[in-house]
């Protein structure tokens, strides 16, 4: 049994969807014999009382107030009685981006789910796409542009532009819950679309539409790793926005996603590969879009079809609804074990780090007499 800090809240968009996402994991730990801990951050980014968490967790608050002031000056409520590993909940910018990752690196705190490096390349999609296309993983055609480049003169990225086929998907860079993210008919929109984008981030990618359905898949392990059943978003609208995520409820989720056995086959070893791409260990759920060849199938029942790496959520949803424990629960490891091999691989991975460190140690010892 470990003390298990369940890190949730915090300063993005997802805050509410962060507390959900809590009170499930804290319930799934107890259930595996650990300890849950609550370590909340409020709306400001500062870290609350325990007590306030504890609150939050009984579902008497949805949302952890501002606790105020500096953020620094709230740290302590981490460090003063830190638990023996860290489990971050907290989606999106400022904790799924590696900033949350850093801090307990420089704590030396085990925590759950990926490294530093493979969270903030997962949350900058431009980073992303570039790091799958170097290692030979398909991704939807996409070209990327900074702010300074595009505030300076928009034509030739425009003009760049133009390789991509209409309609067009624009996106921050950095960001989740499709917040900043439009789509353009023609090219008529696409600079204003842009703009939008840069209101959100210092970055913007824009890419194809993908006439085709949405995958979705589970990634688990730290040396070796694993990947669930597969399964499938339906949107309820033009496409899976921030509305349709969290306002609408129009979307359906189907899991597991009607496939024949080979495209199943290659979707979940295409997203073991995109998550190794990163440097990935932890859990990862590695969004992926299924496009019909020009053999015309759609992978229900065979047929030519296409499949791209959309994005990896190193921090994914663990709500009632959530795919990333409801694919894992489908392929026969429910919450509380599911839970457990993440504290598991938290403390190998920390055990791993020290005996990495203690070898570089040695060899300077070594070198110096």
């Amino acid at each position: 049994m470990a003390r298990v800090g369940v890190v949730f809240g915090g300063r993005s968009v997802e805050h509410r969807v962060s507390v959900v996402s809590a009170r499930a994991v804290a319930a799934g730990l107890a259930e595996a014999g650990h300890q849950p801990v609550a370590l909340p951050v409020g709306e400001d980014g500062g870290w609350a009382e325990r007590a306030v968490g504890e609150r939050a967790l009984a579902g008497e608050l949805d949302a952890i107030p501002a606790p105020g002031g500096p953020v620094a000056a709230t740290v302590h409520r981490l460090i003063d009685d830190p638990p023996e590993v860290v489990f971050p909940l907290v989606h999106g910018t400022w904790g799924e981006d590696g900033t949350l990752q850093g801090l307990c690196e420089m704590l030396d705190l085990p925590y759950a789910g990926a490294g530093v490096a493979a969270s903030a390349v997962a949350m900058d999609k431009l980073l992303c796409k570039r790091a799958l296309s170097a290692a030979g993983l398909p991704v939807v055609e996409f070209e990327g542009v900074g702010r300074a480049e595009f505030e300076a003169d928009p034509r030739p990225f425009l003009a760049r532009c133009e390789r991509l086929p209409a309609p067009l998907f624009v996106k921050p860079s950095v960001g989740g819950s499709s917040v900043g993210v439009r789509k353009v008919a023609d090219r008529a929109g696409l600079a204003d679309a842009v703009f939008f984008a840069l209101r959100f981030d210092d970055a913007a990618v824009v890419e194809r539409a993908v006439a085709g359905r949405e995958l979705e898949c589970a990634v688990l392990g730290c040396r070796r790793l694993a990947a669930s059943a597969v399964g499938e978003i339906v949107p309820g609208r033009e496409f899976y926005d921030y509305e349709d995520k969290y306002l609408s409820d129009r979307a359906r989720l189907i899991a597991p996603a009607e496939l024949d056995e080979e495209t199943t086959s290659r979707a979940r070893a295409l997203a073991i590969g995109a998550f190794a791409a990163i440097g990935g260990t932890g859990m990862a759920r590695v969004d992926l879009f299924l496009e019909p060849g020009d053999g015309g199938g759609d992978g229900g029942g065979g047929g030519a079809c296409r499949l791209f790496v959309n994005e990896i959520n190193t921090l994914p949803g663990f709500t009632r609804i959530s795919m990333y424990p409801r694919l894992w629960a489908l392929s026969g490891l429910p919450l509380p074990g599911l839970l457990d091999r993440l504290v598991d691989i938290a403390l190998r991975r920390h055990a791993d780090r020290h005996r990495l460190d203690a070898g570089i140690r040695e060899w300077l010892a070594g070198l110096a007499g």
